[in-house]
C-alpha cells in the first residue's frame, strides 16, 4: 500500500461539510482554489492566536510563556501524530524553505563528496540551494524525470546510482507532490535503493502534509519538510521539519547553532541536543505555534483519509466542469493525481489569469519559472495555471470558477 494513497474511509456527510465551513471565518468570501498556496484555517487556529496575544498583553512576553509552557511543549506531539512520528524528530523553523537549506547545509558539511541527485519537479527554493552549492563548492548535480510508476522511477535512479566513486554519498531530493504537477510521486522502494548506497533522501511534502495522509517513517525518507500554511490550514510564518534517526546521526550540527540547541558544557565545549531541536532556533513566536498546534489537532479529529477521498471526488468535478465548458484537460492523469490540479492555460499570461480571477471573485495560483523551472522547461510550457481545492470546497464554487474562466476568454476573444 501506498504511503500516500492508503485505504479510504467513510466520506463527509452534508451537515458535517456545512459545520466545517461554519467553522472557518474566511470561507465564502470567494471561491477559494488557491488552498495549495495559503489554505483558509478553522477559527480555532485564531482563537489560539487571540488567546497568546491576550496573554501577552496582560502579563507580557515572559509571564504570558509560563502560562502556555505545556500547549508549548505539546505542540511537537501534535506534530509528529500528524506525520506518525515521535516528537524528537520534529523541529520548528521560519519556513519550509528555511528547514530544507538548514538541513542541506548540515548534510554538506557532513559529507563533502555528495552527489545530488534531484527531479525535474523539485521547488524553485530547494533548487535555488542546489544549484548555489554547485557554484559555490561544485556540488555534482544530477536531474532526473520522477514522474510515472515506482518501477520507472527506480530504474531512472540506478541509472544515476551505478557509477558512484567510492566515498560518494547520493543525496536523493524529491516532493511527495511537485510545486508545479500535481501528481504524486511513487516513493515505493526508493529508500531502500538509497540506503543500499549508504545515502540520504531528502522529501519535500509541502503539498502533501494536510491533503493525503502521509507516514513519513513508511516513506523511508531521512528528512522531511512542509509549511502548514497550505493544506494542513495552519499559520503562514512557520516551517517543519523532521529528521529521522540516520539524520540525527548523519548531519553535521547547523551553521545556526544557538542556546536552544546545545548547552555550553565547558569553556571551550558544547553539548548538542540530541533530538531535532538543536536545528530550531530558540527565538520564536509563541502564537504561531499554538496556532499550528490548533491545527494540527483540528486536522487529526478531521481526519486526512477522508479529506483525502473528499479532495479526490472534488478533482473529477472540477476536471468534468472545466472539460464541459473550456474543452479543457488537466496535465494530471493516472491513479496518483491530487487535488492539486494543473493547466497548460492559453491565451493569457500569468499574471493576466489570476488578476481577471480575482477581480471575478476567484483566487488560484499561476506557477512560472521562479518555481518550477526544469519542469517547466521539460513540458515546454512558459507556466501552468494551477487549481488547488480543499475539503471544504463546494459545488458553488465550482460554478464559479468554471463561469469565471469561460468569462476571461470571452474577454480576452473580444479584445
Amino acid at each position: 500500500m501506498s504511503a500516500l494513497f492508503p485505504a479510504a474511509p467513510d466520506a463527509f456527510g452534508a451537515d458535517e461539510l456545512l459545520r466545517l465551513r461554519r467553522e472557518t471565518p474566511a470561507w465564502g468570501s470567494y471561491a477559494h482554489f488557491a488552498h495549495g498556496s495559503a489554505s483558509l484555517p478553522p477559527q480555532v487556529l485564531y482563537d489560539a492566536l487571540d488567546s497568546w496575544l491576550e496573554a501577552e498583553r496582560r502579563w507580557g512576553v515572559q509571564r504570558a510563556a509560563e502560562h502556555f509552557a505545556e500547549p508549548l511543549l505539546a505542540v511537537r506531539d501534535s506534530v509528529a501524530r500528524v506525520l506518525g512520528t515521535q516528537p524528537r524528530h520534529i523541529a520548528l523553523l521560519d519556513c519550509a524553505s528555511r528547514a530544507w537549506s538548514v538541513a542541506f547545509a548540515a548534510a554538506l558539511a557532513a559529507h563533502p563528496r555528495i552527489r545530488a541527485i534531484s527531479s525535474f519537479d523539485e521547488y524553485g527554493s530547494n533548487s535555488l540551494c542546489l544549484l548555489a552549492a554547485r557554484q559555490q563548492r561544485g556540488l555534482e548535480l544530477r536531474l532526473i524525470d520522477a514522474r510515472g510508476d515506482a518501477a520507472q522511477l527506480l530504474q531512472r535512479l540506478d541509472e544515476q546510482l551505478h557509477d558512484l566513486a567510492p566515498g560518494q554519498t547520493p543525496l536523493l531530493s524529491l516532493s511527495a507532490v511537485p510545486t508545479g504537477h500535481g501528481a504524486a510521486t511513487a516513493l515505493e522502494g526508493v529508500a531502500e535503493r538509497i540506503r543500499a548506497h549508504d545515502g540520504l533522501l531528502f522529501l519535500d511534502a509541502s503539498h502533501a502534509v494536510g491533503q493525503l495522509p502521509l507516514a513519513v517513517e513508511a516513506t523511508g525518507c531521512d528528512v522531511l519538510v512542509f509549511p502548514p500554511r497550505k493544506w494542513l490550514r495552519g499559520p503562514k510564518g512557520l516551517g517543519v521539519l523532521y529528521l529521522g534517526e540516520r539524520a540525527l546521526e548523519r548531519l553535521a550540527l547547523p551553521d545556526g547553532l544557538d542556546v536552544g540547541g546545545a548547552q555550553w558544557s565547558d569553556a571551550f565545549a558544547l553539548q548538542a541536543r540530541d533530538d531535532a531541536r538543536r536545528f530550531e532556533c530558540s527565538e520564536f513566536n509563541p502564537g504561531l505555534r499554538l496556532a499550528l498546534k490548533a491545527s494540527c489537532d483540528y486536522l487529526l479529529q478531521t481526519d486526512v483519509r477522508r479529506i483525502a477521498r473528499r479532495n479526490r471526488q472534488l478533482r473529477e468535478r472540477i476536471a468534468q466542469q472545466l472539460y464541459r465548458r473550456l474543452g479543457w484537460t488537466p496535465l494530471e492523469q493516472g491513479p496518483h493525481a491530487s487535488a492539486l490540479m494543473t493547466y497548460a492555460a492559453p491565451e493569457l499570461s500569468g499574471e493576466q489569469w489570476l488578476k481577471r480571477l480575482h477581480a471575478r471573485g476567484v483566487n488560484a495560483s499561476y506557477i512560472g519559472p521562479q518555481y518550477a523551472r526544469w519542469a517547466l522547461r521539460e513540458q515546454a510550457l512558459p507556466g501552468v495555471l494551477r487549481l488547488t481545492p480543499h475539503y471544504l470546497t463546494d459545488d458553488g464554487e465550482i460554478e464559479r470558477l468554471g463561469e469565471a474562466l469561460e468569462d476571461c476568454l470571452r474577454q480576452r476573444a473580444a479584445s
